[in-house]
């Protein structure tokens, strides 16, 4: 058997994208982010505290980027270009909607004038007098800016619900692997150990390459505050579905003296069997009996010999 064959799999998303996914994303959210437009537009031009438009960005950003990462995970996609066009598309229909509905609030608000749901309305979400109402605002100013200048906050406002939209996306969207036999998402993650080592330390390139076993090569870590969590996402159907993570870090010091803790993801979505995650429970064990004997030592014996290595021989070693 070549060594190639012997590297450890890593998961990666199948690129599918179910045709539930496409339904959600026209009956759900295009009509949700529609609607959250024209709160955005109402909240704008109808409560002076929200005139600062970036408060309001932030709010549909939240609403837009929280509907996008659940449309995607109730619609089961494992698409990373269909997330960032489900994300897209609701902050288009959201913008558009709110220039669609701006005349209308905008005479009701200035003009004293009622709201009325007719064609005059409807018309206004027509593409042409969208542009019509842009480049009277231009001209005339709106709320006391016109010209470059208030394009330039339009830009600005665009961009804020962009970052807001991206931001909570990334915060809401579950990245667990999917089964594809089963057809679900895993679940977890499940806490298999919690190692006394080091994230930085280079013996975890071996590990990507050889597997969990090459756990046992780490180094004990005489940091206290240094500790590397393994936990899984499985399948709760089968057991062809499992996937190891480490994440790690501990307090370190920059040049002003200030403490900050670092977290760094050293492993992510290993592809691992039931039999290897029941080893790594009992390596766990191991791993803290022995770190208790090192920290049993005294600093002069740690000075002398380093921080220990455990191996295989440390389980059966008095």
């Amino acid at each position: 058997m070549s060594a190639a064959s012997l590297r450890p799999s890593f998961y990666s998303p199948s690129g599918a994208v179910p045709v539930a996914a496409w339904i959600l994303l026209a009956a759900v959210l295009v009509p949700l982010a529609f609607a959250s437009g024209l709160v955005y537009c109402a909240a704008v031009v109808f409560i002076p505290a929200v005139k600062l438009r970036w408060i309001a960005s932030l709010g549909l950003g939240w609403v837009l980027g929280s509907l996008a990462a659940r449309v995607c995970r109730l619609g089961k996609v494992r698409s990373a270009l269909f997330t960032l066009f489900a994300a897209g598309l609701a902050v288009a229909a959201a913008y558009y909607a709110a220039w669609g509905i701006h005349r209308t609030f905008h005479q009701a608000a200035h003009l004293g004038v009622p709201v009325r749901f007719n064609a005059a309305l409807l018309r206004g979400f027509l593409p042409t007098e969208i542009a019509r109402w842009m480049l009277v605002q231009i001209r005339n100013g709106g709320g006391g800016i016109g010209g470059f200048p208030l394009v330039g906050v339009w830009l600005v406002e665009l961009g804020a619900i962009l970052y807001f939209t991206r931001t909570t996306f990334l915060a809401a969207r579950d990245e667990r692997p999917f089964c594809e036999p089963c057809d679900r998402w895993t679940i977890g993650p499940e806490e298999v150990a919690n190692l006394p080592v080091s994230a930085a330390d280079p013996a975890w390139e071996r590990v990507k390459e050889l597997g969990p076993e090459a756990i046992r090569k780490l180094q004990l870590s005489n940091d206290v505050h240094e500790r590397v969590v393994l936990s899984v996402h499985r399948c709760p159907d089968c057991e062809r579905s499992t996937y190891l993570n480490a994440a790690g870090g501990g307090w370190h010091s920059d040049e002003n003296g200030e403490t900050s803790y670092q977290e760094t993801t050293v492993l992510q979505g290993m592809a691992v069997t039931p039999r290897q995650v029941e080893e790594l429970r009992a390596l766990s064990t191991e791993l803290e009996e022995a770190y208790r004997e090192l920290s049993a030592d005294s600093p002069e014996a740690d000075e002398a010999t380093g921080p220990a290595v455990y191996s295989d021989s440390a389980a059966s070693s008095p």
